[in-house]
C-alpha cells in the first residue's frame, strides 16, 4: 500500500523531496518524542512529523507553511493514525519507552487514581 494518495501528486513530490526529508529528520533529531503522548506522561516514539495545517495541491509550495517548524509535530504511529484515520490499529494501551522497548499502561492506575 502506498502512503501517498494517488490523486495528489504534488504532496507525493513534496513529500519525496531533499528538502523535506532534510527538514524531517532535523524535527525528529529535536523531537524524538511524539508530543501528543508527552502531554499525557506517555514516552511513545515520534515516527511521524505531521503538518498542522494539512498542505494541499496551492499550500504544498509555500515553505512558510511545509516546512515551518510551528507548522510540525513530531507524533508516533497511534496519535497519526488517530489525527488521519479517527482510529488506532493496534491495542490503545499499548506504547513505546524512549528505548523503544513496548511497554502497557496500567489500566488500573489510571482508573483509580493510583500511585
Amino acid at each position: 500500500m502506498s502512503f501517498f494518495r494517488e490523486d495528489r501528486p504534488e504532496q507525493k513530490r513534496f513529500y519525496s523531496s531533499k528538502k523535506w526529508k532534510a527538514c524531517r529528520a532535523a524535527y525528529l533529531s529535536e523531537h524524538p518524542l511524539c508530543e501528543r503522548c508527552q502531554l499525557v506522561g506517555i514516552a511513545s516514539v515520534a515516527e511521524h512529523v505531521h503538518h498542522k495545517i494539512e498542505l494541499t495541491a496551492d499550500t504544498v509550495h509555500n515553505p512558510m507553511l511545509a516546512l515551518n517548524p510551528d507548522n510540525l509535530e513530531a507524533l508516533c504511529f497511534n496519535c497519526h493514525q488517530k489525527e488521519h484515520h479517527g482510529r488506532v490499529e493496534i491495542d490503545p494501551s499499548l506504547y513505546f519507552d524512549v528505548n523503544g522497548n513496548v511497554k502497557q499502561l496500567d489500566v488500573s492506575r489510571t482508573q483509580t487514581g493510583g500511585a
